[in-house]
């Protein structure tokens, strides 16, 4: 039985898509003067390869566990370790935009951050969002439900 997707599923998705997708465009580019300049995408190795590309798989990760519990009538476990799987969805958004905040604050010398840079951010902050909001309730109701309430019988608890 196929379930319609709630906001928050959809938001989770949608985040990591852009995530992902906008780590292979430039993430920071150097000797932005016009002569020399280079470009570097989350993948890169010549830049911040590992650290700039957990981000970009830890969205595809919470995508695509969301996906194939909505779509693929796939039931994930209900436990990971000791967190349930909505909370280990959240740890693996909070991480992300963890990483890209800390990559807004430093400032790298001869260089300015890219448009991949950015949307990669507005991704992982998206992430958080969705998460939140499925641990709230908050995104209880689907795109095309009326007045955008919660399908549930009570509110959650998320920790």
């Amino acid at each position: 039985m196929k379930t319609q997707p709630k906001v928050s599923q959809w938001v989770m998705m949608g985040s990591g898509l852009v995530t992902l997708i906008f780590s292979f465009l430039a993430f920071y580019k150097f000797g932005v003067d016009g002569f020399g300049s280079k470009s570097y995408s989350a993948w890169s190795t010549d830049a911040f390869f590992p650290l700039s590309t957990i981000p970009a798989i830890f969205g595809i990760l919470v995508a695509g566990a969301v996906a194939a519990e909505v779509f693929g009538n796939m039931k994930l476990p209900e436990e990971i370790l000791t967190f349930n799987k909505v909370q280990a969805l959240f740890v693996l958004a909070f991480t992300s935009a963890m990483i890209m905040i800390g990559f807004l604050l430093v400032s790298t010398t001869g260089a300015s951050k890219g448009i991949g840079f950015w949307f990669m951010l507005l991704g992982s902050l998206g992430l958080v969002a969705g998460t939140v909001m499925e641990l709230t309730g908050a995104g209880g109701g689907t795109m095309g439900s009326a007045g955008g309430g919660s399908s549930q019988a009570g509110p959650t608890t998320p920790f």
